[in-house]
């Protein structure tokens, strides 16, 4: 288990190994002893493979340099403004006239272009391999693909003066990002407009962008092109770390975890890192009464029914309740309450018994089982009627009953489209996540049209958050 450490309790949400066998028929309660078997929060994309082209030049090249080229010299160190803003129409980076580069605008055509006798064009794969941040990293301190083949090493122990480009399609989703650190030059446009600007003959350097910086639109698809040169011959670093969703690969994000306890509190999905580790934690309240967003996307509506209790303060909300439904659910809808309620499918009570289990097709595998230690740390009672769930989207929800409320732990990664609501908007960024931000991007309170629970709440009191300046004098 991956321990997810907050201010106010540490738990471990233990992912199932594998999704259970069901038994035949639509749904079924089964009772039995449940194990679950925990394994890492995150999971890691598949290795990706990009083709790429590259292309081999002779050193005598008229922008390429031999060792007593050194520097100072025009070119050498971090040169910026080589190249304009955008892309040229043949999706290459276009020669900057004030630039101080290279020898001349024919000269640079020659770079990602073939030049019959000037260059030898080649292909080349580059195989990305998953990082310990749910992303994706090419990482080879000895760059030379051109080794043993084209010009040759010319009388160096390895081929140098060579080119590459690599050009990919993606989906923007939150919390993008590109980063690389090496030499010689690199540029990178996202949508033909360059955003990184590592030009010149120079050491090893650092560029790193965020795509959440860059206006684009969730869920829609999105360019990145990167050119790379390699121009003397002194080392031939390269290094990719990049989060991007590629076509046809799993999306290489960080999963969250948000957390709801108490009166409600919320720890928002942006708290944490994928580790567990707190990064600047936002808590969200609400003691209002009545329905709200917990999560809502394109697909996904989680939603919680907040209320008094006679435990509550000045008439503050527990969660009494959550609802889960939305397409990614095919149509049905599952209702936790606390021990005084039920728990519903499609308005039919399950897990009636202690322990249990209920699985329904493929959208659910719901196990109602004894739990070691609480959400909440605060809660000494025992035993502890934990519900793990297993959803579609690699969702997972883990909820805690208690006699009149529910602590809850969700955990996924960010939706295409994005989404919001009382868990935030999933962004990895938790400065925007207060009541108010939240507040000012959507209508937290759930409408009666789009309520998930069979009964509108005639409770919809506003109730204050009270402060020390409410409390009276000693």
């Amino acid at each position: 288990n991956i321990l997810l450490q907050r201010g106010h309790a540490t738990t471990a949400l233990a992912a199932p190994g594998q999704r259970r066998k069901r038994p035949r028929g639509v749904g079924s309660n089964v009772t039995s002893d449940v194990v679950i078997n925990a394994t890492e929060m995150r999971r890691a994309p598949k290795t990706v493979r990009i083709p790429c082209t590259i292309r081999d030049f002779r050193h005598d090249h008229p922008d390429f340099y031999l060792p007593g080229e050194g520097p100072p010299g025009r070119s050498f160190g971090h040169v910026k403004g080589c190249v304009k803003q955008q892309l040229g129409p043949d999706r290459k980076p276009v020669f900057h006239e004030n630039g101080t580069c290279f020898n001349s605008s024919a000269s640079f055509a020659q770079w990602y272009n073939d030049a019959p006798g000037v260059n030898i064009h080649d292909n080349f794969t580059m195989e990305f391999l998953p990082n310990e941040f749910g992303g994706l990293t090419y990482d080879n301190p000895a760059f030379f693909p051109f080794d043993g083949k084209a010009w040759g090493s010319e009388t160096f122990e390895h081929n140098y003066w060579f080119t590459m480009e690599m050009h990919v399609d993606f989906v923007y989703v939150p919390g993008s990002t590109f980063a690389f650190k090496g030499d010689d030059d690199v540029w990178v446009f996202v949508n033909g407009s360059l955003v990184m600007d590592l030009g010149g003959v120079h050491t090893p350097l650092d560029g790193a962008v965020s795509l959440d910086d860059l206006n684009l639109i969730a869920g829609e698809k999105a360019t990145l092109d990167f050119f790379f040169a390699e121009r003397q011959p002194v080392l031939s670093t390269f290094k990719i770390d990049m989060r991007l969703r590629l076509d046809d690969t799993p999306l290489p994000m960080p999963e969250r975890t948000c957390m709801i306890w108490g009166d409600p509190h919320v720890n928002v999905f942006d708290s944490v890192d994928p580790d567990g580790d707190a990064i600047g934690a936002s808590v969200v309240n609400i003691y209002g009464h009545g329905n709200y967003w917990v999560v809502r996307s394109r697909d996904i509506s989680i939603q919680g029914q907040y209320n008094a209790t006679q435990w509550s303060i000045d008439g503050q909300s527990a969660t009494r309740a959550i609802a889960i439904g939305g397409s990614f659910m095919k149509g049905h809808t599952l209702i936790i309450e606390a021990m005084d309620g039920q728990m519903t499918w499609d308005g039919q009570a399950i897990l009636q018994e202690f322990p249990s289990s209920f699985m329904a097709e493929d959208i659910v595998s719901a196990h109602y089982h004894e739990l070691q230690e609480p959400i909440d740390k605060a809660e000494t009672h025992r035993p502890i009627h934990g519900l793990d769930l297993d959803l579609p989207f690699g969702v997972r929800v883990r909820v805690n009953r208690w006699a009149k409320h529910l602590d809850v732990l969700i955990a996924m990664r960010p939706q295409v489209g994005g989404q919001d609501g009382h868990c935030g908007n999933l962004n990895l960024d938790a400065s925007d996540d207060t009541l108010e931000l939240i507040s000012d991007r959507m209508n937290l309170r759930v409408s009666a049209q789009d309520s998930l629970f069979p009964v509108a709440s005639l409770d919809t009191a506003d109730v204050t958050e009270k402060s020390i300046a409410d409390c009276a004098p000693e």
